[in-house]
């Protein structure tokens, strides 16, 4: 009896790992994308050869042949990368790979597109105040008016250009109790910046017109003592670098710079509190910062990525998203390597 052997089964192409691997694909993109390129100048020189010998209609059609199909084989490799790397990342979020390098220039008019923040609301009117409810001694009426100065607080700290461009720091002062007010004056003359209580921007750079996107939350809760309130805030922060050369950003994070601020403010109202502590005082404060550049954050100020000499490194796994998330504890390693201030 003959025994026929089976032909072997060649491997599906599209069952390959690879094409599951992130890494892979990302540098299958790439390499897609680079032959795509080589393909068009290669067809160029054809073309240019052609006319040159035989004039705009060639004698001999194989040479055109033989370029349009080395094309059509780069280009289905290409498409076929892309497409594979499309359903890749067809179930991340956006901003997902916000860090990696893009093919095309970021566009400066569109700079939170490609990010996390891409659908934030922005400017002040992103910080939205909770439905106020009573807290303590402090009546449902009381506690909503806290929350709009706690709102006017976070604004004079961290999106007045004031503030942001210029370091002045008189018109947040103000909003807090004159018993505190010395004490932070002091901190901000300091070498290094204290940002877990205002941003600022460092010098020689300047935001895009694009307003920064925001996502946080706010809540209300009973003081240490009577005729007491704390306020803690908990708010991402995304700000817009402008570039003279939009080249130098390679992606999207290179030139949005996000900064997370957890502060607590404390309200001491009532004639239990001398007049010169009634009021707000800071309470405490957790910040982090997320694709900018280690130099001036070592400063405590905020500049772009694409301005620091080496590429960020990140310290795990997580992804942009993830960092931009409000919800999630501040990591204890900023993107730098070093440890967060608190």
């Amino acid at each position: 009896m003959i025994t026929q052997l089976e032909a072997p089964v060649e491997p599906d192409p599209f069952e390959n790992p690879d094409l599951r691997d992130p890494e892979w694909v990302r540098q299958a993109e790439r390499n897609a994308r680079k032959g795509a390129r080589k393909g068009r100048r290669e067809a160029k020189k054809v073309r240019k050869k052609q006319v040159e010998t035989w004039g705009q209609r060639p004698k001999k059609r194989f040479r055109r042949t033989r370029a349009i199909a080395l094309v059509a084989v780069v280009l289905a490799l290409a498409g076929g990368g892309i497409y594979y790397i499309q359903q890749a990342r067809d179930d991340k979020p956006v901003g997902t790979y916000a860090d990696r390098p893009t093919a095309d220039p970021i566009d400066l008019n569109r700079p939170f597109a490609e990010t996390p923040a891409h659908d934030w609301a922005e400017g002040a009117d992103a910080i939205v105040v909770p439905r106020a409810v009573a807290v303590g001694d402090f009546t449902a009426e009381r506690v909503a008016r806290a929350y709009e100065e706690v709102k006017a607080m976070i604004v004079a700290s961290r999106l007045d250009p004031r503030m942001l461009e210029h370091g002045d720091v008189e018109p947040f002062l103000a909003l807090l109790a004159e018993g505190q007010r010395e004490e932070i004056r002091h901190q901000f003359r300091e070498a290094e910046w204290p940002s877990r209580y205002a941003t600022r921007i460092a010098p020689g750079f300047r935001l895009l017109a694009a307003e920064p996107r925001i996502r946080g939350a706010m809540t209300a809760e009973p003081g240490d003592a009577p005729g007491a309130l704390r306020v803690r805030t908990n708010y991402v922060f995304a700000y817009a670098f402008d570039v003279d050369d939009p080249r130098e950003a390679l992606a999207p994070l290179d030139l949005v710079a996000m900064f997370r601020a957890d502060v607590s403010y404390l309200l001491y109202e009532g004639e239990r509190w001398v007049p010169r502590d009634r009021g707000y005082f800071l309470d405490g404060a957790e910040s982090f910062t997320y694709s900018m550049s280690c130099e001036a954050m070592r400063k405590g100020l905020l500049a772009p990525a694409y301005s620091d000499l080496t590429a960020l490194g990140l310290p795990d796994s997580r992804r942009p998203p993830e960092y931009f998330d409000h919800t999630k504890p501040i990591p204890d390693v900023n993107t730098c390597g070093a440890p967060e201030a608190g």
